[in-house]
């Protein structure tokens, strides 16, 4: 019996230098990493994730490690993201199966926004999938816009300087300087809600073809990041779609908030 617990232990830890070593990875992935059976591979997932050393994504189905291991090249999930992904995923998710439209949950990471996870699998509609735990423009979009509302100017002024140097993640991204840009912010304060600038296609080499809206969530006082929900721009307006939909966003987004100010320090 000893020894069948060191094995499994073996393994789990094996499952967890993989993850570690090579980030996010699927189960059929780490079977071909480990040449560990597949039954057993899910096993030791399961009880991982219980134990809050592993997580699931929803978007990609994608499993990360939340801690970090010596062998680690992959970029872990840190503890508290993992708690907020606690909190949030059943709001947004019961906002998908409300409203058919998905959400993201971004989470404000110094000059930029990390996409945290997604429901656009659990969407009807086809929307472009993106892709989670990876960096996104704050400048440009719905989530860093309804962010930045919440900000002193004293915040943005030195966001844009400190990103004004790169090409990808600064204003010159969007041919906007500092005062272009306030008047985007500006216009967003005005309707409540943050919402892409209109040079703003997303991450990818291509249009995604998308249109957001977002609302901040706050953990106690802290601005913690931004819920969005997304939808076809060829669809509808942001004004046409905020008028249907912001109701149920702010109601989501209060709820997410409430529930993070409950988390332990």
């Amino acid at each position: 019996m000893v020894q069948l617990e060191h094995k499994s232990l073996a393994r789990g830890i094996t499952v967890m230098e993989t993850l570690a070593r090579n980030g996010a990875c699927t189960l059929a992935e780490i079977y071909k990493l480990t040449g560990i059976s597949k039954s057993s591979i899910r096993r030791l997932l399961a009880t991982l994730v219980d134990r809050r050393l592993v997580r699931k994504s929803l978007a990609d189905g994608k499993y990360r490690i939340i801690i970090t291991l010596p062998v680690g090249t992959g970029e872990p999930v840190p503890v508290e993201q993992a708690y907020v992904l606690d909190v949030a995923l059943p709001h947004v998710t019961e906002l998908t199966k409300n409203i058919s439209w998905p959400s993201d949950i971004h989470l404000l990471d110094g000059d930029r926004m990390r996409v945290l996870d997604s429901t656009r699998p659990l969407s009807p509609f086809h929307l472009y999938r993106g892709v989670v735990n990876r960096h996104i423009n704050i400048f440009g979009s719905a989530t860093g816009m309804a962010c930045f509302a919440e900000m002193d100017d004293d915040a943005l002024v030195k966001i844009a300087a400190h990103t004004q140097p790169s090409s990808r993640w600064g204003l010159g991204r969007f041919k906007l300087d500092i005062d272009g840009y306030r008047e985007h912010l500006n216009l967003s304060r005005e309707r409540g809600y943050g919402a892409r600038i209109p040079r703003y296609i997303g991450e990818t080499v291509f249009d995604d073809g998308l249109a957001a809206i977002a609302l901040p969530i706050f953990r106690g006082n802290r601005l913690f990041g931004a819920i969005s929900l997304l939808w076809p721009k060829a669809y509808l307006s942001i004004e046409t779609f905020a008028a249907d939909y912001l109701d149920n966003l702010r109601e989501t987004t209060e709820a997410i908030s409430h529930d993070l100010s409950k988390l332990p320090p």
